[in-house]
C-alpha cells in the first residue's frame, strides 16, 4: 500500500528526538538487565549475551545480525539490509525497539524452550490487588447495550496505562480525569459495532490489567452482539508485558501442556461468582471458536500499518471493527512519525480495509487529530503530555463507515 501523502518520516534514535534516544540508550538497557536481576534462570553464556545486548544499545554499537530463522526473520533481515551501517542510536526508533526485543528472545533461547523472560513481571501484575479490583469493577458495568460498550471501550483505553515497560504511565492508574481523553470517537465506533456485519478484531497490547479489561470488552461483544471476536497476540515476549497466546490461555485457566512455562503461574482466580462465570463464558467461547487467538510475526516486527501483509489485509477487510490497542501499535498506524497535530487520523489510515479504532494512552511523541490550539494549550500546561501516559485517545479511521 502507498505511503500516505506528506509523510514526515520515522522518528530516529539519534539526538533529533530526546525521548526515543533516552528509551534506547537508558530505558531498554535497564529493562534487559532487569530480566537478569529478577532471577531469570539461565546459564552464564545466556546471561552474558543479555548483558552484552544492554551494553551494545547504550554504546550505539552497530546493529547485529539476526541468527535465528523463526517467524519474521526474513522481514528483519530485509530491514537490516536497508539500514546497513547504522547503529542502535542512529537508526529509526520503531525498528530499533522491535529489534532489541527480538534480539533478547534470540539470546535467551525462547524459540528453543518457550520461556518468557518477563514472566515474573506478568505474574506480579496478575496477582496484584489492583488487578483484581479492576476486573470486578469492570464486570459490574451496567446499562443499555450501546452505553455499556461505550464505557467498556473507555476502560480498555485507560487500561493501556498499565504497561509494565513504563512505570511513569503505570503509576497513574486507571482513573481518567477531566481532559485526559483528548479525542473520543467511541460513539461512531459503537455504531459500527451495532450496525455493521462481520467479526470484531482486537489487536491487543499488554498482558495483565489491560488484557483483562480487553477480555471484559470481548465478553460483552460475544454476549451482547453474538459476534465472533479475534484476538491478535504476539508471537514472542516483547515490550515486557505484551500479551502472547500463552498469557491469555494461562490467565483464563485453559489447559496447557504440563511443561508450558506459564502453566502454573497465571491462573484466573475465581473466588467471586461474577469472575467465575465470566471465565467460564470466555473458555467456552475459545473452545467453540467464537473467540479466536491468532499470532502473526508482523505485530512484533518493524513495519508500518501501511505495510500490512496481504493475509492480514484480507482478514481485516471483513471486520465490522478493528480495535488497535496501545502506544506501539498507534506508532505503527501513523508510521512512527511526528505529523502536524491537525493531520486527521483518517488521512494517515485511509488505506486500512475496515473501520479502525485506535485506543491508546500517550507514551511517545506521535499524535494526530488534534487542533493546533489543543496542542498549544497542552504544551503550555504540561511539557511531557505526549509521553507521560496520562492522556488518551480513541481515534476512528480506516475504511469510511
Amino acid at each position: 500500500m502507498p505511503v500516505p501523502p506528506r509523510y514526515p518520516g520515522r522518528i530516529r534514535t539519534d539526538l533529533t528526538n530526546p525521548f526515543a534516544r533516552h528509551t534506547l540508550e537508558v530505558r531498554v538497557p535497564a529493562i534487559l538487565l532487569g530480566v537478569l536481576e529478577r532471577g531469570f534462570d539461565a546459564g552464564a553464556e545466556v546471561k552474558e549475551a543479555v548483558r552484552a545486548l544492554a551494553a551494545e544499545l547504550a554504546a550505539d554499537a552497530p546493529l547485529p545480525p539476526l541468527a535465528g530463522n523463526a517467524g519474521g526473520a526474513d522481514e528483519f533481515r530485509a530491514a537490516l539490509a536497508a539500514r546497513a551501517g547504522e547503529g542502535w542510536l542512529s537508526t529509526d526508533w520503531l525498528f530499533a525497539e522491535t529489534y532489541a526485543y527480538r534480539q533478547l528472545v534470540e539470546r535467551t533461547g525462547f524459540w528453543h524452550d518457550a520461556r518468557d523472560p518477563f514472566l515474573s513481571n506478568k505474574r506480579e501484575e496478575y496477582e496484584s490487588a489492583a488487578h483484581a479490583a479492576a476486573l470486578e469493577r469492570t464486570l459490574d458495568v451496567r446499562g443499555a447495550r450501546d452505553e455499556r460498550l461505550h464505557e467498556l471501550l473507555g476502560a480498555a483505553l485507560f487500561g493501556n496505562r498499565i504497561d509494565l515497560s513504563f512505570a511513569a504511565s503505570r503509576e497513574r492508574g486507571l482513573s481518567a480525569g477531566a481532559g485526559d481523553l483528548l479525542i473520543d470517537d467511541r460513539p461512531a465506533a459503537v455504531r459500527a459495532l451495532l450496525d455493521r456485519p462481520g467479526p470484531v478484531h482486537v489487536v491487543v497490547d499488554n498482558a495483565g490489567t489491560e488484557l483483562t479489561l480487553d477480555l471484559v470488552l470481548c465478553d460483552a461483544l460475544l454476549s451482547e452482539l453474538a459476534v465472533e471476536v479475534v484476538l491478535h497476540v504476539k508471537t514472542h515476549p516483547t515490550f515486557v508485558s505484551d500479551a502472547t497466546a500463552g498469557d491469555v490461555r494461562a490467565f483464563l485457566g485453559v489447559p496447557l501442556p504440563a511443561d508450558a512455562p506459564e502453566a502454573r503461574v497465571l491462573r484466573l482466580r475465581e473466588r467471586v461468582p461474577s469472575v467465575r462465570a465470566w471465565g467460564e463464558r470466555l473458555r467456552a467461547a475459545l473452545a467453540s471458536g467464537r473467540l479466536e487467538l491468532r499470532e502473526h510475526p508482523y505485530f512484533t516486527g518493524p513495519e508500518a500499518l501501511w505495510d500490512l501483509p496481504s493475509e492480514l489485509f484480507t482478514a481485516f477487510g471483513g471486520a465490522r471493527l478493528v480495535v488497535l490497542k496501545g502506544d506501539a501499535n498507534y506508532r505503527r498506524a501513523v508510521g512512527d512519525a511526528v505529523w502536524p497535530l491537525d493531520t486527521p487520523f483518517g488521512h494517515v489510515t485511509s488505506h486500512f480495509p475496515a473501520p479502525l479504532l485506535a485506543l491508546r494512552t500517550l507514551k511517545s511523541d506521535p499524535i494526530v487529530g488534534l487542533t493546533r490550539e489543543q496542542g498549544e494549550t497542552l504544551d503550555a500546561t504540561d511539557a511531557t503530555w505526549r509521553v507521560n501516559g496520562q492522556r488518551g485517545v480513541a481515534c476512528l479511521g480506516g475504511k469510511t463507515l
